[in-house]
C-alpha cells in the first residue's frame, strides 16, 4: 500500500503505526525516517512564479501548492490530509482537487480534531485507512493509559478546589490562548484553564483578561515555533511592564515549549505534551517554597530523582525551558 501525507500529524501517526508515507508535506519533520521522502507541498511565495503557470502544480491557494508530479509518482492508495486549519497546512479541498485532476485511484482521508477524544479516534481512523487497525488499537490503548496515569497523579497531588491557574499562549502579539484540545491537556495535567474552552479554536486574550485570570504558570508555545523561537517570544512578553504583576511573572513560572512539535499537532505525541505540561504544573500545585529553579523540569537532574515519582516522559530541555524575565521584577 502506498500512503502519502499532507500534514505532520498524520505523518507521525502513520509512521508510528509502521507505515512511513511515500511522500510528505514540506512541514513534515518527524520522525527522522521521513527526512528523505519526496516533498508534495510548498509555499506559493517561494515558487517565484504564478502557480497557475507551473505545469507541475496541480492545486494551490493563496498560501500553499501541491506538486502533481510528486503525487502522481507516489501513485498513492491513501492520501492523508487535514481540515483543521487552512493556514497551518494545505487544506483538504486542495487534496481532493489534486486527486480528481490527476485521475488517481486513491482514498482521501480528511483528519480533523477539535478535542482530545478526536485525537484518540484519529489514530484508529488512520490505522484503518492504511491497513494497520491492530497497531492503531494498541497505540490508542497506550495513549489512554498514559493519559489516565497523568490524571490520577494530578488528582492525588492537587486539591481540585485550588487547581493552579495555567495559561498556554498560542501567540504573544497579539496574545492568543491555545484552544481545541489544549484546555483539556491543562485540566488533565492538574491545572485550571480559565481563558479557553475545550473544542474552541485559539482566541485572542486581552491584557485585562490575562491580568484578571492571573495565571500562576504561563507556557509560551506559539504556533509554528520551536523551543528557541518560543523562548524569544516569552522573553519579549516578559519585557512588557503591564504584565509585571502576574503571579507567574513574579514567581518566575514562565516557560517556553515547542509549539510546532507538541501543541500545534494532533498526533499521538499530544500525550508527550500532556506529560511535559504536568511537569510544569506540578511544582505550582505543590506551592513549593523553594527557589523555582529547584523544581524546574528543564533544569532538574533526573539521575537524582526517585524513579517511582518520575513520569514516563519527563520533559527534556529541548522541549520545555524556564524563561527569565527582567531582573527588576519581584
Amino acid at each position: 500500500m502506498s500512503v502519502v501525507s499532507l500534514f505532520p500529524s498524520a505523518t507521525e501517526v502513520a509512521a508510528e503505526l509502521g507505515v512511513v508515507p511515500a511522500a510528505v508535506s514540506h512541514q513534515c519533520d518527524h520522525p527522522p525516517a521521513v527526512d528523505d521522502r519526496p516533498t508534495l507541498t510548498g509555499l506559493v511565495r517561494d515558487l517565484g512564479a504564478d502557480p497557475a503557470d507551473v505545469d507541475r502544480i496541480v492545486a494551490f491557494d493563496d498560501v500553499y501548492y501541491l506538486d502533481g508530479s510528486v503525487l502522481a509518482a507516489a501513485d498513492p492508495d491513501v492520501v492523508l490530509t487535514q481540515d483543521v486549519c487552512a493556514v497551518c497546512a494545505l487544506d483538504a479541498g486542495l487534496a481532493h482537487e489534486a486527486v480528481d485532476r490527476l485521475g488517481l485511484d486513491a482514498a482521501v482521508l480528511d483528519v480533523h480534531a477539535d478535542d482530545l477524544e478526536d485525537v484518540l479516534a484519529n489514530v484508529e481512523r488512520i490505522g484503518e485507512a492504511i491497513g494497520r487497525p491492530d497497531a492503531a488499537a494498541g497505540l490508542r490503548a497506550d495513549m489512554e493509559g498514559r493519559i489516565a496515569r497523568v490524571r490520577e497523579r494530578s488528582a492525588e497531588e492537587t486539591d481540585a478546589s485550588v487547581r493552579p491557574r495555567v495559561a498556554v499562549l498560542d501567540w504573544t502579539d497579539p496574545i492568543r490562548h491555545g484552544g481545541l484540545w489544549v484546555p483539556e491537556l491543562i485540566a488533565a495535567a492538574g491545572g485550571e484553564c480559565g481563558l479557553a474552552e475545550p473544542g474552541v479554536r485559539a482566541g485572542k486574550v486581552s491584557v485585562d483578561e490575562l491580568r484578571a485570570f492571573d495565571p500562576e504558570a504561563i507556557v509560551v508555545a506559539p504556533c509554528g515555533y520551536g523551543v528557541d523561537e518560543a523562548a524569544r517570544a516569552a522573553t519579549d512578553l516578559l519585557a512588557r511592564e503591564d504584565l509585571d504583576d502576574l503571579t507567574a511573572v513574579r514567581t518566575r513560572r514562565v516557560y517556553a515549549m515547542d509549539g510546532a512539535a507538541y501543541f500545534n499537532r494532533h498526533s499521538h505525541r499530544v500525550v508527550d505534551t500532556l506529560e511535559a505540561l504536568a511537569e510544569v504544573v506540578r511544582p505550582v500545585a505543590e506551592r513549593s517554597t523553594a527557589d523555582p529553579s529547584t523544581a524546574d523540569p528543564s533544569t532538574a537532574d533526573p539521575s537524582t530523582a526517585d524513579p517511582s515519582t518520575v513520569d514516563r516522559a519527563a520533559p527534556p530541555r529541548d522541549r520545555v525551558r524556564r524563561v527569565e524575565g527582567r531582573s527588576d521584577v519581584d
